[in-house]
């Protein structure tokens, strides 16, 4: 009985010194990696914006044309009219933004008359790249004898408007190198233009909503029409400012029904217009007639207020009035369809 006895206790022992040494297990805690984002690739458009009345200011060095402004003309689906004012010319300018890239698809010179050269099919055929996708260092194209190249995705480019994070892209050829920086939601940064130890430089100084800012481009207007005695023609100046989508002629078309002149009905509408270098063509609905409520003598001076207020706003010598794509022709007046009168 003893023996049996002293068997369990050794055995309980054993037992016991085996759990005291058991090292207890620790849960080992799991490492979770939070989940990487994928990247999302740059979009062209971020860096080239078609924001209705967006404008932009350079300040510009080297040359005396170099700077200038820029203002968002019109916008259609994926292209964009840009009027580019500088102290040689306004250059009329639209581009194309697609997920390809951003092309210069059209050019006017002269353009001082808010002419909407969206819907006009050039003669002239042209696509030169402003910049290309993928948006990535290496990314290249060619546009005439100059290669261009996006060398870098982060470059800080500091200018009158303050401090930017740029794509840097650079055209080369044999004699010239053109550097342009674009910064994401604002557009062109900076310009540089290498000609051996000549550079050229445009920097952005001021950018944004023009309507907002209150800073819309403004155009002085001469506006013809009859005196109250209906005795002879008056002229007065007025400054306009133009929203993004907005014409010329259509401008002067709204103003001239205005009370003040009445050289218009209500209900006139512009069909058509057509600028060439020494006329401009007009082509209006009939009311133009239906509502002339005026006698021979009260109808001439309209007539001259419309030739006259359009002619010397639109830099023509002459006006082609025509009434739904014909001739002019009332109880008193009557014009061919072709027939040129003369801006006074």
């Amino acid at each position: 009985m003893k023996k049996v006895l002293i068997m369990g206790m050794v055995m309980i022992s054993l037992l016991l010194g085996v759990n005291a040494c058991t090292k207890k297990e620790t849960a080992t805690p799991q490492i979770i990696k939070p989940e990487e984002k994928p990247t999302i690739e740059a979009k062209i458009s971020d860096y080239f914006p078609v924001k209705p009345n967006w404008y932009w200011e350079y300040e510009g060095i080297g040359n005396e044309f170099a700077g200038g402004r820029v203002d968002t003309e019109f916008i259609k689906d994926r292209r964009v009219q840009l009027l580019q004012q500088n102290g040689g010319t306004d250059t009329a300018k639209i581009f194309e933004v697609s997920e390809d890239g951003v092309k210069l698809v059209f050019t006017e010179e002269e353009s001082y008359w808010r002419i909407n050269y969206l819907g006009i099919s050039p003669k002239k055929k042209m696509e030169e790249y402003y910049l290309k996708a993928p948006l990535k260092v290496g990314t290249t194209w060619t546009v005439g004898d100059t290669t261009w190249t996006i060398e870098n995705l982060k470059e800080k480019v500091q200018v009158p408007a303050g401090e930017f994070t740029c794509i840097k892209v650079v055209g080369k050829s044999k004699d010239s190198t053109i550097e342009r920086y674009f910064a994401k939601g604002v557009g062109l940064v900076k310009q540089r233009f290498i000609f051996g130890n000549a550079v050229v430089e445009d920097n952005l100084k001021k950018y944004g909503d023009g309507e907002k800012d209150g800073n819309l481009p403004a155009k002085t207007l001469i506006i013809n029409y009859p005196s109250p005695n209906l005795d002879k023609l008056l002229s007065e100046e007025r400054t306009e400012k133009f929203k993004t989508g907005e014409e010329l002629a259509e401008k002067i078309t709204a103003i001239l029904k205005e009370d003040k002149y009445k050289v218009l009905g209500p209900n006139v509408k512009l069909l058509s217009y057509v600028r060439t270098n020494q006329n401009l063509r007009l082509n209006f609905s009939k009311e133009l007639i239906s509502e002339l409520n005026a006698g021979s003598s009260f109808e001439a001076l309209k007539i001259d207020s419309i030739v006259n207020t359009f002619g010397r706003n639109f830099g023509v010598k002459g006006v082609i009035i025509n009434v739904e794509g014909k001739g002019y022709e009332s109880g008193h007046f009557a014009f061919g369809k072709d027939e040129v009168l003369k801006v006074k």
